[in-house]
């Protein structure tokens, strides 16, 4: 998320970042509830809302340690991106990953998103370091094909 939360002034310091920048219409930040345990397991957002180029960027996501890798992150992004497509009608929905986070990137290359490139310096860590961030989109011609074969279970 190029940033660290190690305490409740830091997440109370995010907290109020992500609302004040839904407020500015900058980002629509969401919470993921796991049904099955009925708790909240983390959370992501639409940022770089464009309106006029009808785009956004999913990220910033995050999840509890007990909710990797459980299949709540796929279910999560397909329903962000039917959604974007289907009722938002966004043309482009782009991704980024530092480019150090090959997990990450592994993860966006399974939703189907196809990589665009390196933008170098792309932006400043907490710990003062510029980093690069890879970039990867999903554009609205192809994601009835990208639906079928890599979300089939939710379709």
């Amino acid at each position: 998320m190029g940033m660290h939360i190690n305490d409740e002034e830091d997440f109370q310091t995010y907290l109020s970042s992500t609302i004040n920048d839904k407020l500015n219409g900058i980002c629509y930040p969401f919470l993921i509830i796991d049904k099955i345990k009925n708790r909240v397991a983390g959370s992501t957002r639409y940022g770089y809302l464009n309106s006029i180029s009808e785009k956004c960027e999913i990220g910033w996501t995050w999840y509890g340690i007990n909710f990797q890798g459980t299949g709540l992150n796929k279910a999560c992004k397909y329903e962000l991106l039917n959604f974007g497509f289907e009722n938002i009608g966004f043309r482009r929905i782009q991704f980024s990953a530092d480019q150090e986070n090959i997990r990450s990137q592994r993860a966006i290359e399974k939703l189907g998103a196809k990589k665009e490139g390196v933008f170098r310096n792309n932006y400043i860590a907490p710990d003062g370091e510029s980093r690069n961030d890879v970039y990867f989109s999903i554009i609205k011609e192809e994601w009835n094909e990208i639906k079928i074969a890599k979300f089939a279970e939710f379709v």
